[in-house]
């Protein structure tokens, strides 16, 4: 062989070994930066999980509340819903349709006054308003606390 070949196979050698240890540091950032990844997705459903249960542990107490007639239908309707709408889950659990007396009334509550709105109006006009509302709660009344009683066990499973 002639010093020319022993050179450009060393040069080659050479580029060879520098590629490689190059690809080394790129796989092992890449190993790095998807273990990195790993513990966000694990940290952020561990807090999902968290926001979960307190939200679900609102729900339930709500839920035996109104079944224990200890809470007005037409406040359990607004809170229970609101709740449910900050329950986080990876397919939509279709909560109008599961429990619909909730939120019949929920919708039927939304442009209603409240607080201050409320204590502005007339006084036959907030009657009127209460009219409505009672009127509404005691045609719902069964189907809510029916809602409630299976709403006293709710829990948040991923496949809801």
């Amino acid at each position: 062989m002639t010093p020319v070949y022993i050179i450009l196979l060393v040069l080659a050698a050479l580029i060879i070994i520098g590629l490689a240890f190059y690809a080394g540091k790129l796989f092992a950032k890449v190993r790095l930066q998807n273990i990195k990844n790993e513990q966000a997705i694990a940290a952020q459903k561990s807090l999902i999980k968290k926001n979960n249960d307190k939200l679900t542990e609102s729900i339930v107490l709500i839920a035996k509340a109104v079944s224990e007639e200890q809470c007005e239908l037409s406040e359990a309707a607004i809170r229970i819903c609101r709740l449910l709408e900050k329950v986080y889950l990876e397919q939509d659990a279709n909560f109008p349709a599961k429990f619909p007396a909730l939120h019949e009334l929920d919708t039927f509550l939304a442009d209603y006054p409240t607080h201050a709105g409320y204590k502005a109006l007339k006084r036959q006009e907030r009657m009127r308003f209460d009219v409505k509302r009672s009127q509404q709660e005691e045609r719902l009344k069964d189907a809510i606390i029916n809602e409630c009683i299976t709403l006293k066990t709710f829990t948040v499973t991923p496949n809801q």
